[in-house]
């Protein structure tokens, strides 16, 4: 007869057996398929979107700047800049004397103020005077000149121009060939007087605003308008102009609502990551620091710590004397500080976030071990697009250098942002011949990045530029009627559920017959030990099919160079490029030019000649893919080149 508790016991063995097994299958499915982090992400969704629509109820008719800093702490510190802080209530006073200054010269609800200012609290004044009015601010890249930045200006159409005194001589030499907008000079804290003379400024139309004029305003009460809604214009963002002009995109105010909402992250663990101070030494004209930097720090009653302007060597010294447990980057920029000389301040800041865009695996890694900062939160975006990605994985090296995960719930789920499949011969989404429909990427497929619009209301389109704004749009992607934002950028989702920046569409260039991925050839020699920076990029040359790649490298030790040749053909083979993707022609030199917005210039480097009777009185030395090694480029081996008779 079987004991009375055999019975009992040999269920509770299954019961726990079975338990064993479910947990083992579902911590395989977690592992494998990241399913805990797909239900995370979909959580975190829901609940900014219930945050975001009770910031909308609470900005009501006035969605602006101005308003914004209403609501905020009114005694919190708003502004840092070189050792002096605002509170907010000290920002909403001085704007709004400011506001009267811009009034008096015909501002008004509705105008356009073009916004020609450094890094400074000059610019962020004027931000927020712009917004009380309802005027709206165009962020002019400040390193523009004459016929550039008479274009930016020409594409705004504004009723002022505000700049700040190391820029007004630029002003005034736009002025000798051009004439620019009435031109206030703001000099209230941040700059030395203007150094132009009264009789240049009275020539040009420059007039000069100084701290005293606001000290004694004409009244700071001033029109407001009646409403400013989600649907109006907020601001102008242009775009970097690395593909041509510049152009205008017309962010609205809901997008600037969306950026100013606290992320998920953030309000769960507030005691972590809030009271937030975020240091930013990207230019304020540039997206990433307009809405991840002053939008979004004002939306949490935070600290905005702006630098003048990024230095390598007094970056450590400028996040400890912030007190920042914040930064903001781009890629390049991080990749200019790992490679600068280490500081003692590297690790005595306070900063425990890492935000931006951009940021490979290996410069990422470099970052976290130099800096010592634990959390990286690299986000995919652009100032108009649609299609976004965020890699918030914190202290996870699995995902560095990637911008986000998808794994099969999150895919399954995602009705608005996707990957399909690219037709490099046309350069656009591959069509399906029997649907006429677009195809989804498979894993491990380049595939360019979608976003669906799902209103024009509020769609940021290009400003006065009806034509650029519709080569942006796909019609009947997927179905008849749906409508979507194009990126030009080719993502990669892995098997693993990981998602990478692969390169952008115009990058991918032909040789031989085979497309060849310029983001990939200079993942492969950035890796290489001794290169600081390298940009990839596919050059003409005549008697040759298709395009050849060359690649511009800068060596940390420029004295190795004659070493880092020998084995160059031979790395690049063994770390997996095949003899089509290898760069053709190859240049050294001291440094990669870069656009304000620290992106590199391809079109400055394509324009330099490979001719050695030209770079013969250069610094840069130039070599070229001769067989299995690279040769030095002289005048026999260019004869050979140009008259398409080297076998590159």
């Amino acid at each position: 007869m079987p004991h009375p508790l055999q019975a009992p016991v040999k269920k509770a063995a299954i019961a726990a057996g079975a338990a064993t097994a479910t947990l083992l299958t579902a911590l395989y499915a977690n592992t494998r398929y990241g399913v805990s982090y797909d239900i995370n992400q979909l959580l975190s969704e829901k609940a900014f979107r219930k945050r975001m629509d009770e910031r909308v109820r609470a900005l009501g008719d006035d969605v602006s700047l101005y308003h914004m800093m209403q609501l905020a702490e009114p005694q919190a510190e708003a502004l840092w800049f070189e050792g002096r802080g605002w509170t907010y209530a000290e920002l909403i006073l001085e704007s709004s004397r400011l506001a009267s200054v811009f009034h008096h010269h015909g501002v008004s609800s509705g105008d356009v103020v073009a916004i020609f200012t450094s890094n400074s609290p000059e610019m962020v004044l004027s931000l927020v005077a712009v917004s009380k009015l309802g005027a709206i601010p165009a962020l002019i890249n400040t390193s523009l000149q004459r016929q550039t930045l008479q274009h930016c200006l020409d594409i705004a159409n504004a009723k002022i121009l505000v700049c700040t005194p190391d820029l007004a001589p630029a002003i005034a030499d736009l002025a000798s060939v051009s004439q620019p907008p009435p031109t206030l000079s703001l000099s209230l804290s941040s700059f030395s007087p203007l150094q132009l003379t009264a009789e240049v400024c009275a020539a040009v139309g420059i007039i000069q605003v100084r701290y005293e004029d606001l000290a004694n305003p004409m009244a700071t009460s001033v029109p407001l308008p009646t409403k400013r809604l989600l649907k109006d214009v907020g601001a102008l963002v242009y775009t970097s102009g690395t593909s041509g002009k510049p152009k205008a995109v017309a962010v609205k105010n809901f997008l600037l609502v969306l950026v100013s909402t606290p992320t998920t992250i953030d309000a769960k663990n507030r005691k972590t990551y809030l009271p937030l101070r975020t240091y930013s030494c990207l230019p304020l004209f540039h997206a990433t620091a307009l809405f991840a930097g002053l939008y979004y720090v004002t939306g949490v009653s935070g600290t905005f710590c702006l630098a003048r302007k990024f230095s390598a060597s007094r970056f450590s010294s400028q996040l400890v004397e912030s007190r920042a447990t914040r930064m903001l980057y781009v890629g390049e920029l991080c990749r200019y500080l790992v490679s600068a000389p280490p500081s003692p301040a590297d690790r005595a800041h306070k900063c425990i976030v890492a935000l931006g865009n951009g940021l490979n695996r290996e410069v990422w890694l470099k970052l976290t071990h130099r800096f010592g900062i634990p959390e990286i939160r690299e986000v995919y975006r652009s100032t108009e697009g649609i299609a976004k990605f965020d890699n918030t994985t914190i202290r996870s090296e699995g995902g560095a250098g990637m911008v986000g995960f998808a794994g099969p719930i999150k895919c399954y789920a995602e009705d608005d942002v996707f990957l399909v499949k690219f037709d490099p011969t046309t350069e656009a989404p591959y069509r399906d011949p029997t649907t006429g429909f677009c195809v989804h990427a498979s894993a491990d497929e380049p595939g360019e990045a979608i976003g669906r619009v799902r209103s024009m209301a509020f769609y940021n389109e290009y400003y006065n530029n009806p034509e650029a704004t519709k080569l942006k749009l796909i019609f009947d992607v997927f179905e008849k009627g749906d409508l979507f934002q194009r990126t030009g950028d080719l993502l990669v989702r892995q098997k693993s559920g990981w998602i990478r920046f692969h390169d952008r569409s115009g990058d991918t260039f032909r040789w031989k017959g085979e497309n060849v991925s310029a983001g990939e050839v200079r993942e492969h020699i950035g890796q290489l030990p001794n290169v600081q920076d390298c940009s990839v990029y596919a050059v003409k040359l005549e008697g040759y099919d298709g395009q050849a790649g060359a690649a511009t490298i800068t060596l940390a030790d420029t004295s190795q160079e004659a070493e880092f040749v020998d084995h160059l053909y031979s790395r690049l083979r063994s770390g997996g490029l095949t003899a089509y993707q290898l760069p053709k022609l190859v240049r050294f030199r001291s440094m990669i030019e870069m656009t304000a917005t620290f992106k590199q210039s391809n079109v400055a480097l394509k324009s330099l000649s490979w001719d050695p009777a030209v770079t013969r009185d250069q610094t840069d030395s130039t070599y070229w893919l001769n067989g299995e090694q690279y040769s030095k480029i002289d005048s026999a081996a260019w004869s050979l080149i140009e008259t398409g008779k080297a076998k590159l």
